[in-house]
């Protein structure tokens, strides 16, 4: 006899065998056995969950023959005493039971031909007719709308069983007329289960961690799982491990994805682009790597927010302790940028002539972003940072205020060393997003002292500034040690001198040909709301104005 396939011949035969469905095959058993039958199905769901099997499975118990009536344990096809029907059933050749693809018949004429013209014939054998339409969303609008009164009130003895991949494409006028199944994706640890069983059954030598790889690859579908394992078969012969299993299907282990990620944590750059390296060198689809990493940061992600949720990390390849020690040196917003950042590499995978350095320059972006501050990092800093500064304004003004009426009899105020208190730092300054220096610190209240008595939008000389900062200096000598005095002249000689250079005179000659619009349009404009006198007054008195403010 020809090789069968795992996924064809370790296809279920009862409903207790179906995997990860248990909700949805106890209805339809407690339905088959209670005569409550619905006249039409609606299977929805993933890739390789079950559905084509389930269909098939109702069909056999609707027409079992051990039974006068529906029969919830119909035959299996290894039974001795498997009745013709099950039998014809499981290996799709009953002419009773007509199961057919819509992707290949999606026009009105294949529905006409197939269902329409023989669903008012009888059985020929069997208690039911029963039409499984595979794929059903791909059928045209006209053939959806020829079936709608057949489903609506279908002959005694006809049953419609549909499976579709794409439940949003189907008509509402079809799903209201339907009893609606929604498989899910099937946990890894039920994938696993079933497949150490075939395992078992076949006399393949594999380890649990390779089968426990085999089982994540299928991303909870049975089938798929079961087509990777007959791949590795294949592959590795007799004895199967972890390292075949990579191999041959071209998936990242444990062991790289750990390995990436440390590389990241560990600010090495040149980690990452070794480990592109090694997958190049092993022939391992870059996209594929890609998916997995997204696969292990969502899993360090969810463990840090809930760890203690164990259904949530279902799909994972490390235990509890390796996932507690790889999402230790992130937090959670890393997780998530790294997460968006290698969404959108593995997009440009998609269609990248180099998906090597496409790789390669995404890794890179992961080491760089943990370079990142968090923006809640640098608001706390510059709150800190003001914090300081008010406390500073705050104990300048009240030295200032205790020395105005300062006593000779009483013990003279050391202000440097409560101003050198004040100026203390109480966290490091390397946390700073911009640098900071206590002699920076103190001259602030003194310039803006400074700054009160003059006003620098209005031309002022050199010479006026001088003597304002003499009057000043005597103000402050005069109420202030001399060690202030002489530190606040030191600071207001530095503060002159770092004021903008004054431009040179313009004489009348170079103003006479000197146009400005802005001038010209408010001449204009004054001379038509008051009649020119008062414009012409306005324009020579601004004439005047700007030109005394050129020869200074």
């Amino acid at each position: 006899m020809a090789y069968q396939v795992i996924a064809r011949k370790w296809r279920p035969q009862t409903f207790e065998e179906v995997t990860g469905q248990e909700a949805i095959t106890r209805t339809l058993r407690n339905a088959v056995e209670h005569d409550r039958l619905h006249h039409a199905y609606l299977f929805s769901g993933a890739r390789g969950v079950g559905k084509t099997t389930t269909a098939r499975l109702l069909a056999k118990a609707l027409n079992c023959h051990k039974t006068d009536k529906p029969n919830p344990q119909p035959c299996r096809i290894d039974d001795t005493d498997a009745c013709a029907s099950c039998l014809e059933i499981a290996e799709s050749r009953s002419i009773d039971v007509l199961e057919f693809d819509a992707a290949s018949h999606t026009g009105v004429d294949d529905i006409r031909e197939i269902i329409l013209e023989s669903i008012n014939i009888n059985p020929a054998r069997d208690r039911f007719k029963v039409f499984i339409i595979d794929e059903v969303h791909m059928l045209s609008n006209s053939s959806f709308n020829a079936l709608l009164k057949t489903l609506e009130e279908p002959p005694p003895r006809v049953a419609f069983v549909m499976a579709t991949t794409e439940l949003h494409k189907v008509p509402d006028t079809i799903l209201s007329r339907c009893q609606e199944f929604e498989f899910r994706t099937i946990p890894v640890q039920k994938i696993y289960d079933r497949l150490k069983i075939i395992a078992d059954a076949e006399k393949v030598h594999i380890s649990n961690e390779a089968l426990r790889e085999i089982a994540r690859s299928g991303t909870g579908s049975m089938r798929d799982a079961q087509s990777n394992f007959d791949q590795v078969i294949s592959f590795s012969g007799e004895k199967i491990e972890t390292e075949n299993v990579a191999v041959a299907l071209g998936i990242a282990g444990a062991e790289i994805l750990t390995r990436t990620a440390k590389a990241i944590a560990e600010n090495k750059p040149a980690e990452a682009l070794k480990v592109v390296d090694d997958l190049i060198g092993r022939g391992q689809d870059l996209r594929n790597f890609c998916r997995d990493l997204l696969s292990f940061f969502r899993d360090l992600l969810v463990f840090k927010m809930a760890g203690e949720t164990e259904n949530l990390l279902d799909t994972t390849v490390l235990s509890r302790e390796e996932l507690r020690e790889n999402s230790a040196p992130f937090s959670e917003a890393d997780l998530t940028r790294f997460f968006n950042s290698l969404g959108e590499t593995e997009s440009k995978l998609r269609e990248a002539t180099e998906p090597r350095y496409v790789l390669e320059i995404g890794l890179v972006k992961l080491v760089e972003m943990r370079r990142v501050a968090p923006i809640e990092k640098i608001l706390e800093r510059l709150a800190k940072l003001e914090s300081i500064l008010a406390d500073e304004n705050f104990q300048n003004e009240k030295i200032q205020n205790e020395n105005s009426g300062w006593d000779k009899s009483a013990k003279p105020v050391d202000t440097d060393a409560q101003e050198k208190k004040t100026l203390t730092i109480d966290f490091p300054t390397e946390e700073i997003p911009f640098p900071v220096f206590p002699t920076v610190v103190s001259e602030i209240s003194q310039e803006n002292l400074l700054k009160t008595k003059i006003n620098f939008e209005e031309s002022v000389s050199l010479a006026e500034v001088k003597e304002i900062v003499a009057v000043e200096t005597t103000v402050v000598s005069a109420t202030q040690p001399a060690s202030n005095s002489i530190s606040f002249k030191e600071n207001a000689a530095r503060i002159i001198e770092s004021m903008p250079i004054k431009l040179p005179p313009i004489t009348s000659e170079e103003l006479e040909h000197v146009e400005d619009i802005w001038l010209d349009t408010d001449f204009e404009r004054k001379l038509l709301q008051t009649g020119g006198i008062v414009a012409i007054r306005s324009k020579s008195s601004a004439c005047k104005k700007g030109s005394a403010d050129f020869s200074r």
